[in-house]
């Protein structure tokens, strides 16, 4: 199964670090959308790291894949998707990676010397040989924190920033449906006896039921006054490109007929995320928001999924207190480690500098779509 549209060339064993030769790497300039069922193939898979995703937002870029290889294994153990952001003329800067790479193959045993092994093939690609800052964002990756630490000291990462918004609150689908209510906070669990019956629950295809949630989202937009920092306007394309690859689906909460909350799931490995939901006037006091959720976890309970990733709080004092009701006692609040740089050389450690302090320098749209994105 092809998985670009051209694979440029593969990174020689004794190019990565010493020991690791049952290893090689590949770099994909133009991953296609095959990436997708590679990453759905990974326990700590997440949508930063999808084409679907990553593609839809920043189509122009064309994000780089890299590929780590063992030999005698047919499939890639590692994979990870890389965005290169460079001054104009002098050509220096730095390559960044969002929550990867992904290394833990979701059928096989954890092996801390892939994770080891894919940093050093990044570090050879993107500051060896193309002389850039490599950035990396580790995710919130409960259980490895130690082995995330580890490889990234042996490696010679040094740490550059804390996370903005680090903290993720996971809820724990392996309880029972008892053990889940008794989990909830006390105030979580009171406003969801109170949830309204007359509210219906479903999953809509994301054909049709897109719209439905586009227009509640955008009315919770207008009605908050809030601005969109989401890209909730890229969702058509990442469900046309996503097909059932990263697990995109769509749940409606209705009161007489009438959509009042809705929720985005996405993911296929340890954890699946929410990175979107969007309420209506009325959801507040049929505590709609509560009841989907509920329903939602239901949905999730028995499928081999550990943790519903409910995102971070963003400063939102309310928000995080609806999470951390919803993790309630059995669940977990992870942290982002934040990010970690490797520099070849003062050069391109005072590119990324530039980047970070001088936006201005970044004269076409799309370098200035991307570093806004960038948590820099």
């Amino acid at each position: 199964m092809p998985i670009t549209e051209n694979l440029s060339h593969t990174l020689e064993a004794p190019s990565l670090a010493p020991g690791s030769g049952r290893f090689r790497a590949e770099v994909v300039e133009r991953p296609a959308a095959e990436w997708d069922a590679l990453a759905a193939g990974f326990g700590d898979m997440c949508m930063e790291q999808t084409i679907a995703f990553m593609g839809a937002r920043w189509s122009k870029l064309h994000p780089l894949g890299l590929l780590l290889r063992e030999e005698g294994v047919a499939e890639p153990v590692a994979i990870t998707l890389v965005l290169l952001v460079t001054l104009p003329v002098i050509g220096a800067g730095m390559a960044y990676v969002k929550f990867g790479p992904l290394w833990r193959k979701a059928s096989a045993a954890t092996d801390p010397q892939i994770l080891y092994a894919m940093l050093e093939a990044l570090k050879h690609e993107f500051s060896g040989k193309r002389r850039l800052l490599l950035r990396i964002m580790p995710p919130a990756d409960p259980g490895q924190e130690e082995i995330w630490r580890d490889a990234l000291a042996r490696t010679g990462f040094v740490f550059h920033a804390q996370a903005s918004d680090r903290e993720r609150y996971l809820v724990d689908l392996t309880l029972s449906e008892e053990e889940q209510l008794a989990s909830l906070g006390a105030s979580w669990r009171a406003h969801l006896k109170k949830a309204s019956r007359e509210l219906e629950i479903e999953e809509l295809p994301l054909a049709s039921g897109l719209p439905v949630f586009l227009s509640l989202y955008r009315g919770m937009l207008a009605r908050k006054r809030f601005a969109d920092h989401h890209g909730i306007g890229d969702l058509p394309k990442i469900a046309a490109q996503a097909g059932s690859a990263i697990g995109m689906r769509l749940f409606i909460a209705s009161y007489r007929g009438n959509p009042v909350v809705g929720s985005i799931v996405i993911g296929s490995g340890e954890r699946v995320f929410v990175p979107f939901s969007a309420t209506s006037d009325e959801a507040l006091a049929l505590r709609a928001g509560y009841a989907l959720r509920w329903a939602i976890i239901g949905r999730l309970r028995g499928s081999g999924v550990r943790w519903l990733d409910l995102g971070g709080a963003e400063g939102d004092a309310g928000l995080r207190s609806y999470k951390l009701g919803n993790v309630g006692k059995r669940g977990r609040v992870a942290e982002i480690p934040g990010e970690f740089d490797f520099s070849p050389n003062s050069l391109s450690s005072a590119a990324a500098r530039a980047i970070e302090i001088g936006r201005g320098l970044v004269r076409t749209p799309a370098l200035k779509k991307i570093v806004a994105y960038l948590p820099i």
